[in-house]
């Protein structure tokens, strides 16, 4: 997906979510003059290429679309980045802190294609009592913003759609790098047809279990991708082990 069509599923969300919530600070400090701005006035999403969260999270646009590169360069989700760009775009200051520092914050910052800053916001950690907020550096104060950026806080992997097989439902817990070909078993595993968007025709292949673990390495088609899944999601596809022969001789 294309950062064109990426604007195209913000502007979406914006008809459907509405205007953005603003958090109510209950009563203004005086002089609190940012309360309600807009932290980012002027993102233009068509110039967004590049996300990234100081060296935790880094989210990329390229020929193939947006990418997690914090996390094996995996497809990142496109529905769940538009919908945190858009609380972005709708992102206001809540309510200024007075004497308050952020214990630790990273730069959340948004790059075009050639890697110019386009903007950026210090977050520090959410506000631990409303569950709602956060604490950010803006304009020279400490203040807490209308959305906690939940997606913000966390790891690569929670950017990525993890379903990959809708029957057998099938999701993956972790992505398989630098395993030998033994150790993954492909070459003696299961083949099996699943069905993925409508398509009956997609072929899995089922490997070895991971070593001291119940997961399984599957593969879908001819996929770059080495997936570790959990052992009973491919149960199914399977062969069933033999029975077991009867008893002889079992007096009745």
């Amino acid at each position: 997906m294309t950062t064109r069509n990426l604007v195209v599923l913000v502007g979406a969300a914006a008809v459907i979510g509405g205007a953005a919530w603003c958090l109510s600070s209950g009563s203004r400090p005086s002089g609190a003059t940012l309360n309600g701005k807009a932290v980012f006035p002027k993102i233009d999403m068509s110039e967004v290429a590049r996300v990234e969260l100081g060296d935790k999270l880094r989210l990329a646009a390229g020929d193939r679309g947006w990418v997690v590169e914090t996390y094996h360069n995996y497809p990142a989700d496109h529905a769940k980045l538009a919908e945190n760009l858009l609380k972005l775009t709708e992102l206001k200051v809540g309510q200024v802190v007075r004497g308050k520092k952020l214990e630790s914050a990273d730069a959340l910052t948004l790059k075009d294609a050639s890697g110019r800053e386009l903007a950026s916001l210090q977050l520090g950690e959410k506000h631990a009592k409303w569950g709602h907020g956060r604490y950010a550096a803006f304009a020279g104060e400490t203040v807490l913003v209308s959305d906690s950026l939940d997606a913000f806080g966390a790891d690569g992997k929670a950017w990525v759609e993890t379903k990959i097989v809708d029957t057998p439902w099938i999701s993956f817990n972790d992505i398989a790098e630098g395993v030998a070909e033994a150790d993954l078993g492909f070459a003696t595993g299961v083949v099996a047809k699943v069905t993925v968007a409508g398509d009956t025709n997609r072929v899995a292949t089922i490997g070895n279990k991971v070593k001291d673990g119940s997961d399984r390495y599957f593969k879908l088609d001819n996929s770059e991708w080495v997936y570790v899944v959990p052992g009973y999601s491919v149960d199914s596809l399977l062969p069933k082990p033999p029975a077991e022969p009867a008893e002889e001789g079992r007096q009745k």
